[in-house]
């Protein structure tokens, strides 16, 4: 699994609109130190995915459609289709082409290890990694 830039960004973006409410796409970029490029595809993609809304005008700007006290790594993870597997072999219909089905002892464990990273990702909503200590 690998957290990419992009979705180091777009974390970025939300943890903005969480802790700011509305704002410009500008002021976004501005505040996180991203360029306002990628902070426009970003929000595009939060916004296709329910995420984010936006609102034009003197009191317009970005915001947050689900609050992060609801939102985790997890349904991020989903609501932007980055599925954070650990191997191939945790692809849905993947067929282990070294052992039968359910044999391979590398694929059972790599399975459980998703089991728990899975469950990590739905463990903390968004409003708590956000905190500042």
């Amino acid at each position: 699994m690998l957290i990419t830039r992009e979705m180091d960004y777009t974390l970025r973006i939300l943890r903005a609109l969480h802790q700011n409410g509305p704002l410009s796409a500008a002021a976004i970029a501005q505040k996180e130190s991203m360029s306002k490029a990628v902070t426009l595809k970003l929000l595009k993609r939060l916004r296709a995915a329910g995420l984010t809304d936006s609102r034009r005008g003197n009191l317009g700007g970005y915001q947050l459609s689900i609050p992060c006290e609801k939102l985790y790594l997890g349904d991020l993870f989903q609501a932007l289709e980055e599925s954070p597997l650990v191997n191939r072999c945790q692809c849905p219909g993947y067929r282990c082409e070294n052992l039968p089905e359910g044999s391979c002892g590398l694929c059972r464990e790599l399975s459980r290890i998703q089991s728990v990273l899975d469950a990590e990702l739905r463990k903390t909503p968004l409003s708590a990694i956000f905190q500042e200590i």
